[in-house]
């Protein structure tokens, strides 16, 4: 009888331990569950406060912004922890007053748009370039205008799209010839009815941008004339935000830039899928873009030639009356250092 209750409260003794044992086991995992559930929680708030938002205007009908197209096509901007909208407009000028409007957070920007905004207002910064060309905007005619050199544009008809970086260039390019713009009637057309204008016989030259030159070439064939441009301006394109905003967010531009030095690279290294994506962008073909490429230097850089050139620029509108203002403005307060400075300081090049 003493055997049978020994084994009775063994069992139970057994029992007990088994259940405690299988108690303990489910808590373990309920609160293994609770720890991963937690830290993915957790992990999954800190990836959405760390991913930003942000958007860029552009010149759509450029080769200029390349840079922000391939990163933005490989990845860089998600990977750097940005999420960016790209928006397009028909020209930089455009692109620069959605900025200045407030309504993207980043445009891309020519030196010319710079000047002529410094004289109405400060609120505003560029805080890297992204290419620059000496061939970016050039001169085209038809073979029938007879027009052979430059003296020859006096009484024609020409176009070009006021206010960017082409109607600059144009100025600059009649100055450096001795002409005036009374010699001429001037048009102000948008980039992309440039080709059909003077394929139609609508003006006889356009001043404009590439791609839109070598389509106007290929429309019309042994017609095309291509004049001499090298004047002596090279156009950069920088990318600019408010000056509150960069201040802010100092995080978010650095970010910008770190990408935007992937894509330098990539573009080095990489020529001819660089080019594919950037005629994809630019809804051009590979071939055009390829023959462009050699025109361009695609470098994320702040260098000295960029202060220079908003002076000179800024001191040929007043000494021409183009602006109300006087004095040239101090370009040192619309160029931003210190973003491009930390994340690369050797790609600053501006002396102070």
């Amino acid at each position: 009888m003493k055997k049978v209750i020994d084994n009775n409260n063994k069992n139970n003794n057994n029992n007990k331990k088994s259940s405690n044992l299988l108690l303990v086991v489910i808590g373990i995992v309920v609160i293994l569950g609770l720890i991963f559930l937690v830290s993915f929680m957790v992990s999954e708030a800190e990836e959405k406060r760390d991913f930003e938002d942000v958007s860029i205007s552009i010149s759509a009908t450029s080769l200029l912004p390349a840079l922000i197209h391939i990163a933005d096509s490989n990845g860089y901007f998600l990977e750097e922890g940005v999420n960016v909208e790209i928006k397009g407009y028909s020209a930089g000028k455009f692109a620069f007053q959605a900025m200045l409007d407030d309504e993207v957070d980043i445009a891309t920007v020519s030196d010319p748009n710079i000047v002529v905004k410094s004289f109405e207002r400060n609120d505003f910064m560029t805080f890297t370039t992204i290419v620059n060309s000496a061939d970016h905007v050039k001169v085209l005619t038809r073979k029938d205008t007879g027009i052979v050199n430059p003296a020859d544009l006096k009484g024609k008809i020409v176009a070009t799209t006021k206010g960017t970086t082409a109607h600059f260039s144009m100025i600059t390019f009649f100055v450096f010839n001795s002409l005036s713009l009374d010699d001429v009637e001037l048009i102000d057309l948008k980039p992309g009815e440039m080709v059909e204008a003077i394929k139609s016989k609508q003006v006889d030259v356009i001043f404009t941008w590439e791609p839109n030159i070598i389509k106007a070439q290929r429309s019309l064939g042994e017609e095309a004339n291509l004049l001499p441009n090298d004047y002596g301006y090279s156009a950069t394109f920088n990318l600019a935000s408010k000056t509150d905003l960069i201040s802010e967010h100092p995080e978010v531009f650095e970010k910008i830039i770190r990408a935007l030095f992937k894509a330098e690279k990539f573009v080095k290294q990489n020529k001819q899928e660089s080019i594919e994506i950037v005629a994809v962008a630019v809804n051009g073909t590979k071939q055009d873009i390829e023959e462009l490429w050699a025109n361009y230097n695609f470098n994320v850089v702040l260098d000295h030639s960029l202060l220079l050139t908003l002076e000179d620029e800024a001191r040929w509108y007043v000494e021409n009356n183009l602006t109300d203002a006087k004095e040239v403005p101090n370009y040192l307060d619309y160029i931003h250092l210190n973003t491009l400075e930390k994340v690369k300081p050797e790609a600053i090049g501006i002396i102070r």
